[in-house]
C-alpha cells in the first residue's frame, strides 16, 4: 500500500497507531487499534490472534462508541477503507476480503462496521451484498414492511420514524432465520436514528447470574409468538406486514398462505375483518453458538414493541409449554439491562454494518427525517 508503518505506543491493553500528518483516511474522533497489511496485523493489536492472512487495502480502527475491553473482542470491529487503493470498487474489496471477513472477523466480534468505503447508492450496496458470495435468506413470516429497491437490498423498516424497535435477532420469530444480516445507510437522519446492537451471549450472562429461574426456564421451555396481521402491509405499525406479503408473495389468496404456514408448523385462525391470527410452534430461546450460551429470540421485541391496533405486546409472547405470560417486573429489569450492555453509533453515509444474526441483536431508536437504511439477509 506504499505506506510506511507508523509509530505505536502502548495506552494500556490497547495498542495505539496514531493517524499520519497528510493521511488521506477518514477520520474517526477515536484510536486507532491496528493497521491490516502485508500480511497480518500488528503484534499487540486485539485482533492479531486470530487474523492469519492478509486483508488488502484497509485499517482497522475504534469508533468511539464501541465496547473494548481486556476479556473480550472489540464490538462491533470498525473497518475503514484505504484511499487511494489498487482495488477499484466497494465490491472487488469485498470478493477479495471476504472470506477473512466471514470465517474469521466476525464469528469473533460479532458485528463489523465498514466505513469509508465510497458506497454511494443502493445499487452500489446491492453489488457489495452480491460480491459477498451468500445464500440469500426470502424474507418469509417477517413482520416488518419492507419495499425491494434493488437485487437482494430492501429498506430496513418503514414503521413511523417516532417508533422505536426493541431488540431482536432477525426472524427468530420463525423457523427459517438469517445468520447474517447487513444494514448500509444511504441517508443518515437528522437526529437519532441509530442501530443500536447488543451481544446476545453477554445477555444470557446477565439472565442466568441474576434471574437464574427465568434464565432456566427460558432454556426448558423454549417460547411461541402470537401475531395477528392484517391482510395488506400497514405502515403505522412496526409490525405491520400484512399476511399477504409474509406468506404469499401480495397475492390473495388463503389456501397458499396455509400452505406455507404449514412448513413452519405454525397455528392460525382466520379473523371475520379477514386478519390473520397465527401461533408459532414452540421455538428455542436459548442457543448455544461456539461454546457460549446466546439469548436467541425476538421475547423483548414482542413483549415491549408488538403494540398496535391488533396486537398487545405483553400477550404477544409466551412460554413454550404452558403458555403461560411473561412475568412483568423481571421482563423490566431485562429491557433496561440490555439498553446498558448495548452500542449505539450515529450513522454516516455510505456505513454498512455486518451483524451475525447468532450473536447479536439489533434495535432502531427514534428519528427525524429524512434517514434512509436498507438492509440484506443471508445465510
Amino acid at each position: 500500500m506504499g505506506r510506511s508503518t507508523p509509530p505505536l505506543k502502548s495506552e494500556g491493553h490497547t495498542t495505539i497507531v496514531p493517524r499520519q500528518k497528510g493521511s488521506t483516511l477518514p477520520y474517526f474522533p477515536s484510536r486507532s487499534v491496528g493497521w491490516i497489511r502485508g500480511g497480518a496485523v500488528l503484534p499487540g493489536t486485539d485482533s492479531s490472534e486470530d487474523i492469519l492472512e492478509t486483508m488488502h487495502e484497509c485499517q482497522v480502527a475504534e469508533c468511539k462508541e464501541q465496547k473494548t475491553s481486556i476479556a473480550g473482542p472489540t464490538f462491533p470491529l470498525c473497518i475503514t477503507g484505504s484511499t487511494p487503493t489498487s482495488l477499484s470498487t466497494p465490491s472487488a474489496w469485498m470478493s477479495a476480503n471476504r472470506d477473512l471477513l466471514f470465517n474469521t472477523l466476525l464469528p469473533k466480534h460479532g458485528a463489523v462496521l465498514l466505513r469509508g468505503f465510497d458506497i454511494p447508492s443502493a445499487s452500489e450496496f446491492s453489488s457489495v451484498v452480491l460480491a459477498m458470495g451468500l445464500e440469500e435468506q426470502p424474507y418469509i413470516g417477517g413482520n416488518a414492511v419492507r419495499t425491494v429497491v434493488a437485487d437482494r437490498v430492501f429498506t430496513a423498516n418503514e414503521s413511523p420514524p417516532t417508533e422505536r424497535i426493541p431488540f431482536h435477532h432477525e426472524m427468530a420469530q420463525v423457523p427459517r432465520f438469517p445468520t447474517r444480516v447487513m444494514f448500509y445507510c444511504e441517508t443518515p437522519s437528522v437526529q437519532g436514528g441509530e442501530t443500536p446492537i447488543v451481544l446476545s451471549s453477554e445477555v444470557a450472562d446477565y439472565l442466568s447470574a441474576e434471574m437464574p429461574e427465568l434464565f432456566e426456564r427460558f432454556e426448558r421451555e423454549g417460547v411461541r409468538y402470537i401475531r395477528t396481521m392484517p391482510a395488506v402491509d400497514d405502515a403505522t405499525s412496526a409490525l405491520g406486514r400484512g399476511w399477504m406479503s409474509t406468506y404469499t408473495g401480495g397475492v390473495d389468496d388463503r389456501g397458499l398462505c396455509e400452505e406455507e404456514m404449514r412448513k413452519d408448523e405454525v397455528e392460525w385462525e382466520w379473523l371475520p375483518n379477514g386478519d390473520l391470527r397465527t401461533t408459532s410452534k414452540k421455538l428455542t430461546a436459548v442457543r448455544e453458538v461456539d461454546g457460549k450460551n446466546v439469548f436467541f429470540n425476538q421475547v423483548v421485541a414482542a413483549y415491549s414493541g408488538w403494540n398496535d391496533s391488533r396486537n398487545v405486546g405483553e400477550d404477544a409472547i409466551v412460554f413454550g409449554d404452558t403458555m403461560e405470560k411473561l412475568p412483568k417486573p423481571e421482563m423490566g429489569k431485562l429491557i433496561k439491562e440490555m439498553e446498558g450492555l448495548s452500542v449505539a453509533y450515529e450513522w454516516e453515509q455510505g456505513d454498512v454494518l455486518i451483524v451475525d444474526n447468532r450473536l447479536a441483536m439489533h434495535s432502531r431508536k427514534p428519528f427525524v427525517k429524512p434517514r434512509r437504511v436498507l438492509a440484506s439477509l443471508a445465510r
